[in-house]
This record gives structure tokens, C-alpha cells and sequence, in this order.
């Protein structure tokens, strides 16, 4: 599975020397979307970490591994909204997240050249 992301130069640059990916054979724009799919078995994909946060049991996640391609997570807000609890809570989230582990197999971004990933 693929879908619509952009990705830098590294990130274009992983995706082409993996050889073990298979070619995409179906093209999505939600997360939750390749989550049902690969957890119904109907193919796998490669996701960033976050895209993962509650994951079904039926997926099974992987490590890419020490050279996989990373990503960062920003956030802004106002001063005034910088205390609210649900700023607080998103910015809690996001660090817990930074501290899980990267990009793992499950699904594939796309506009990142050559991905692939594929249907059993």
C-alpha cells in the first residue's frame, strides 16, 4: 500500500536501495485505511512511528533498522493557548512518541520515489 506524503532526499535515497520492498499495488491517503488492510492481511506497508500509535493487535510491527529514515515533529501554538491542558497533553504525546521507536513497517508514504509495497 502507498500513500501521499512528501518526503526529503534521504528519505528517497532509503526507499530506492531497499530491494526488498515490493511494488505498490494500491494507493491510500489514510492511515487508518492500510492499518485495517495490513491488519485484515491484506498486504503490509511502511509508517512512521506516530502513524502507528494505536495499532490493532491483528499488525505486526517491525524495526527498519538502524539506517531507516527518520522524521521530525514540530509544534507551535500561541502564548495563550501554550498552558491549556490540550496543548500540554499534545506536546506530552508527541515527546512519548519521539521516545518510541521510528519509522517501522506497516505502511508506505508515497512522493517519496520509488516505494513499493504490495498485496499478498
Amino acid at each position: 500500500m502507498d500513500w501521499h506524503e512528501n518526503c526529503g532526499s534521504y528519505t528517497r535515497a532509503w526507499w530506492v536501495r531497499q530491494d526488498w520492498i515490493p511494488r505498490a499495488t494500491v494507493l491510500t491517503e489514510d492511515d487508518g485505511a492500510v492499518l485495517s488492510m495490513v491488519g485484515n492481511g491484506h498486504g503490509m506497508a511502511i509508517m512512521p512511528a506516530l502513524s502507528l500509535t494505536g495499532a490493532p493487535d491483528s499488525v505486526d510491527v517491525a524495526d527498519l533498522g538502524a539506517d531507516r529514515p527518520t522524521r521530525s515533529v514540530g509544534y507551535v501554538t500561541t502564548p495563550e493557548l501554550a498552558s491549556s491542558l490540550a496543548v500540554r497533553a499534545l506536546i506530552r504525546e508527541l515527546r512519548a512518541a519521539r521516545a518510541g521507536s521510528p519509522s517501522q513497517i506497516v505502511g508506505s508514504p508515497s512522493n517519496c520515489g520509488d516505494r513499493r509495497s504490495a498485496l499478498p
